[in-house]
């Protein structure tokens, strides 16, 4: 419709500025004189329809420039949220630097789950040609997530510290005596502790290095209840939640082995 408004305008114009420029000098002196007025405002109205013309040409030039500059401004937005994130990113990475270890080998993004439940693994992906080898510690901001087990060039296994096989040494934060937390699918953690130690519901504990697989002081879990000993026992068995939300991690830390 309106590309038909765009030719109607242009023919008018055309004919308009033919008959100004052609037919009025044809005409006898007299009569041309007494219609001069009307020549000269259709000259006038031609002059209008093409300037209307040529800003309706304008505008639709301005939209389409306007369209370009909004899809620039959207490329540039998803750009800044990119970079965003992967300053958020690189921020993570340098707190577990300065608070957990100096190791970091690389950051590697979660990509799977087991799906069985049976254990509670995960599955990354970087592998062996990213530099991940077996044995090697896996973190997060958060905490201590778990180790390496197996990798393929591209991928490679976490265990979690709550997979029935998984065995963390772990102390109370700021008291003596080390223990050994164990998993206890699907998200908690059983830890034993020797019997003179302090330990109470919501005390944090931290990993040591008593078993060399893991840097020392890295949160692992809270503990959620003390289980009264049993008689003669030399050992006291807590229950504990991992400090790590595994369910939300997108992506984790992998540090070199000790």
């Amino acid at each position: 419709m309106l590309r038909a408004i765009y030719l109607a305008l242009a023919v008018l114009a055309l004919v308009l500025s033919a008959l100004t420029t052609r037919t009025a000098p044809t005409l006898p002196a007299e009569f041309s004189a007494r219609i001069a007025p009307i020549f000269s405002l259709g000259h006038r109205l031609g002059q209008n329809l093409r300037a209307g013309l040529e800003a309706l040409t304008d505008r639709r030039d301005l939209q389409t420039e306007n369209r370009a500059l909004q899809e620039r401004v959207a490329a540039l937005e998803q750009e800044n949220t990119r970079l965003r994130l992967e300053v958020a990113r690189l921020s993570r990475a340098l707190e577990v630097r300065q608070e957990q270890a100096p190791g970091v080998v690389a950051i590697a993004p979660v990509i799977a789950e087991d799906p069985s439940g049976l254990y509670q693994r995960m599955v990354i992906g970087l592998g062996e040609a990213d530099g991940i080898r077996v044995g090697m510690p896996v973190t997060s901001s958060a905490g201590l997530v778990g180790i390496v087990i197996e990798t393929s060039p591209h991928q490679a296994v976490v265990r979690t510290v709550v997979d029935p096989d998984s065995s963390v040494g772990v102390q109370v934060m700021g008291k003596p005596g080390r223990g050994i937390a164990r998993g206890q699918p699907p998200a908690r953690l059983r830890v034993s502790l020797p019997l003179d130690v302090e330990v109470t519901a919501g005390d944090l504990l931290v990993s040591n290095s008593l078993r060399g697989l893991f840097p020392a002081g890295i949160p692992v879990g809270r503990v959620l209840e003390v289980l009264p000993p049993s008689p003669g026992a030399l050992r006291r068995w807590v229950v504990a939640e991992p400090v790590v939300r595994f369910s939300l991690l997108e992506e984790v830390v992998v540090l070199r082995p000790l």
